[in-house]
């Protein structure tokens, strides 16, 4: 005569219940992807897309940099796009933090969103100048970072023609608590193959 180990039966009912509860929670979801829906200007997707266009037209950069009143230019034909603008990307406004943390204001032409008072973000300002095809003619922004180890600000520039990168520029200083702030500049001018 056969018996069951109660022992068994119980732990195989327990496996069945929590594979048949997972799959009912599985099974729930949607096949859709969940899109953040974009409440500010959608700069990152804007500027990525530029990226692949520069990349595919194979721009040089002119780019100069002065640190700390030293100059030095160079001219690459070679760029990491994605990281040369890294600082324009960070500065996306459409992040889950920063949904209701910006005042909007606009008018033809011109896109403008403000820090709210009382908020701490690093993104102070971000202005979007418009040309009558709705497409970047020049973004204006403003980046501080404030912690007890150092300080920093940055206001960046990127001029467009027809919607795409000519120049850009981006002007800061950064201090360690207990030094003297470093400032540089730095400019870059997309030149054609």
């Amino acid at each position: 005569m056969f018996t069951f180990d109660p022992m068994i039966v119980g732990r195989t009912h327990f496996l069945f219940a929590l594979l048949l509860f997972s799959s009912l929670l599985l099974g729930c979801g949607s096949d859709e992807i969940v899109q953040q829906k974009n409440t500010y200007y959608p700069w990152e997707s804007y500027l990525t897309t530029e990226i692949a266009y520069v990349i595919k037209h194979g721009n040089r950069l002119q780019k100069s940099v002065i640190l700390d009143g030293e100059k030095e230019e160079k001219v690459l034909p070679d760029v990491d796009w994605k990281k040369e603008w890294a600082l324009f990307l960070e500065a996306d406004l459409n992040k889950a933090a920063y949904q209701t943390a910006y005042d909007h204001f606009s008018e033809p032409g011109m896109i403008w969103y403000s820090l709210k008072p009382g908020e701490n973000l690093s993104v102070k300002k971000f202005v979007l100048h418009l040309d009558a095809e709705e497409r970047p003619v020049k973004v204006e922004i403003e980046v501080e970072q404030k912690n007890l180890l150092f300080e920093t600000h940055k206001k960046l520039f990127m001029n467009f023609s027809e919607g795409h990168v000519e120049t850009y520029y981006i002007e800061g200083s950064q201090q360690m608590t207990w030094t003297k702030p470093t400032e540089y500049k730095l400019m870059g001018v997309l030149l054609p193959k």
